[in-house]
């Protein structure tokens, strides 16, 4: 079987912010086993950007809307003839799990971090060109002068807080994605359009495209609630400015919703 490569859209702000924050994790969990100090650099900056984005206060209740209301679909799934219920009940517990962790973590997530003054410090620099170079933050430069494994303990540490975050991340958007239908799908002329008949009770919250990996062609999608359009765009070289393909392309369409 050759393989795919998946292009996501989010189809509201909200499953935006999730996935750039799902983005930011999983960068930081491979940043983070790195011995560099840019490495260190990279974990930091990551984390700072994830407190930004998670500074609203109501982020928080938001979160534990969906998971409730992930728990209330999966609870009406078990009444459904030849459901897998051991795997229901697990997902459900899961969630129940995570909804208590993150009331737990206080009012705003990663507010424990920030009374760090190290990261407090960096976070008032990092906007400024250059601000966080040893000439700038001596205190920062000597931090990152400690031997890997330590570096990687403080950093573990001070993740600490955002674990419950995470994993609630992680499960919302499984269940999301999970929740699929596929399709196989034809872009006459590299185009292709359609509308969201969402089901009775239940929306649509990502597209995704899945095409082989070796493709010429990458898709940009555009859309919102009520419809969505799926570009195809084919270049030679990076230097190239990219154009809409003429081809009619073969791919594999999924819309997620809950």
């Amino acid at each position: 079987m050759k393989k795919k490569i998946l292009y996501e859209h989010p189809l509201n702000e909200r499953i935006r912010i999730l996935l750039r924050l799902e983005y930011l994790f999983e960068h930081i969990m491979y940043r983070l086993k790195g011995p560099s100090e840019w490495d260190s650099r990279a974990v930091i900056n990551s984390i700072i950007e994830i407190l930004d984005l998670t500074s609203r206060i109501d982020f928080k209740a938001e979160l534990i809307k969906d998971l409730e209301y992930h728990i209330q679909i999966l609870e009406q799934w078990q009444s459904l003839p030849d459901v897998d219920n051991e795997r229901l009940n697990k997902l459900i517990n899961k969630t129940g799990i995570l909804i208590d962790r993150l009331n737990e973590a206080g009012e705003v997530l990663g507010e424990k971090i920030l009374q760090h003054k190290l990261i407090s410090v960096i976070k008032q620099r990092r906007n400024i060109a250059g601000g966080t170079s040893s000439s700038d933050l001596p205190a920062y430069y000597h931090w990152l002068q400690k031997y890997p494994k330590r570096r990687q303990d403080d950093l573990a540490h001070w993740l600490e807080p955002l674990e419950p975050l995470r994993d609630a991340i992680d499960l919302n958007l499984y269940l999301i994605r999970s929740n699929a239908m596929t399709t196989p799908e034809i872009a006459a002329g590299g185009l292709f359009q359609s509308k969201l008949d969402s089901p009775t009770n239940t929306n649509y919250h990502i597209i995704q495209v899945l095409m082989p990996i070796v493709h010429a062609c990458y898709p940009e999608i555009s859309g919102g609630k009520q419809r969505f359009t799926i570009r195809f765009f084919e270049t030679n070289t990076v230097e190239e400015r990219p154009l809409q393909t003429q081809q009619d392309i073969n791919f594999e369409l999924r819309c997620c919703m809950v």
